[in-house]
């Protein structure tokens, strides 16, 4: 391929001869007043920046602060909820009546508490008294029946090393 001359037209207006040193296209002289339009434009992002971030944590804490809210109603509805069934659960229950005490008397005249054992003295000799025993003993000074009162190894407290005589 040969190289082409360019033709020129009577019209040479649009013709640009380059100088000897040329560097490159003509290029416009810089203007002043765009000095710190760069500084302007990261003022204006960062700035941008920084009213998002405050904005988006704004409503962070809104949504938390409902959230929050929210949680502690469903709690109180709860708790209310468990305080209900936990008063009808304490009405249901029928208390048992308390046990009563028992009272221990005295080992009457003729018995002996040795060793957790009861023993009757029969005769000459000795009778061991258990709980199904049948002794009654009724004080001397007593005015009725009711100072009358059974002789077993618990009602005198002679129970296994509890009471020794």
């Amino acid at each position: 391929m040969e190289r082409q001359e360019p033709r020129f037209d009577k019209d040479m207006q649009d013709v640009e001869f380059r100088p000897r040193a040329y560097r490159g296209p003509s290029q416009p002289s810089p203007s002043h007043s765009n000095e710190g339009f760069a500084w302007k434009i990261g003022v204006a992002v960062g700035g941008g920046v920084l009213a998002a971030l405050l904005i988006f944590n704004a409503y962070e804490r809104h949504q938390a602060r409902r959230d929050v809210e929210g949680v502690v109603r469903v709690l109180e509805q709860e708790n209310t909820k468990l305080e209900r069934e936990m008063q009808a659960a304490v009405r249901s229950v029928a208390i048992p009546s308390p046990r009563p005490v028992s009272v221990i008397h005295p080992v009457p005249p003729g018995y002996r508490c040795t060793g957790g054992t009861l023993l009757y003295r029969d005769g000459n000799g000795w009778t061991q008294i258990t709980a199904r025993s049948n002794h009654v003993y009724c004080p001397l000074d007593g005015k009725s029946a009711e100072d009358c009162y059974p002789v077993t190894p618990r009602s005198v407290g002679c129970d296994a090393g509890v009471y020794s005589r």
